[in-house]
C-alpha cells in the first residue's frame, strides 16, 4: 500500500499560537491568510482570551516580522523603564 504524504499544514488546527514566556507579543494564526498579533495581559500567565489585539497581518512573513520588531523593542524598554511599565506598540 502507498501512502499520500500530506503537507504540514494540514495537520495543524486552525487558529494556532506561537511565543514564549518572555514575550509580550504574540502572533496568532486564526486561518491560512489572517494573523493577529496579540498583547499579553498578563506578564507571568499563558497567551488568553483577554489578551489585546494589536495589529493584523495577511501575510505569515510580515506577522512574525512585526511581532519580533516589537518584542526587541519592549525588551529595551523593560531594560530603561522596568518590566512590563510601557507598552512596545504605544512607544512605536
Amino acid at each position: 500500500m502507498n501512502k499520500q504524504a500530506f503537507p504540514q499544514s494540514s495537520y495543524r488546527k486552525i487558529s494556532e499560537i506561537t511565543t514564549t514566556m518572555e514575550e509580550r507579543y504574540y502572533v496568532q494564526r486564526i486561518t491560512e491568510q489572517v494573523f493577529l498579533i496579540r498583547e499579553r495581559v498578563s506578564m507571568d500567565g499563558e497567551p488568553g482570551p483577554n489578551d489585546r489585539i494589536a495589529r493584523s497581518f495577511d501575510m505569515r512573513h510580515d506577522a512574525y516580522a512585526y511581532v519580533d520588531t516589537v518584542n526587541e523593542l519592549q525588551k529595551k524598554l523593560d531594560q530603561a523603564h522596568g518590566h512590563w511599565v510601557q507598552s512596545a506598540i504605544s512607544a512605536k
